[in-house]
């Protein structure tokens, strides 16, 4: 499985359940170790770090982060991250 996948699984909806959206983090921390070790670190737990990478952000045009990231776009998902580590939401 690869971010693209991953990408393609969020658009269907096909991420509700929790466990699905723990293993789909899971399978996102073997691609990408840094963004989602990021993610956990300001969203504090694998299950809100999965939601928030799976809905539309709107600083980052209304995409999902993991459709950013299958973009080769992971600078702005990185970006975004910090920017709510920080306490900066526009």
């Amino acid at each position: 499985m690869n971010i693209a996948d991953l990408a393609r699984l969020a658009e269907h909806n096909q991420l509700r359940h929790e466990h699905t959206l723990v293993d789909m983090f899971d399978a996102l921390r073997s691609i990408d170790p840094e963004v989602a070790e990021q993610t956990i670190y300001v969203f504090g737990d694998r299950t809100k770090a999965a939601r928030w990478l799976t809905g539309p952000i709107k600083s980052l045009g209304g995409v999902r982060p993991l459709q950013v990231l299958a973009e080769g776009k992971r600078e702005d998902v990185l970006r975004v991250l910090h920017q709510i580590g920080h306490g900066v939401y526009g």
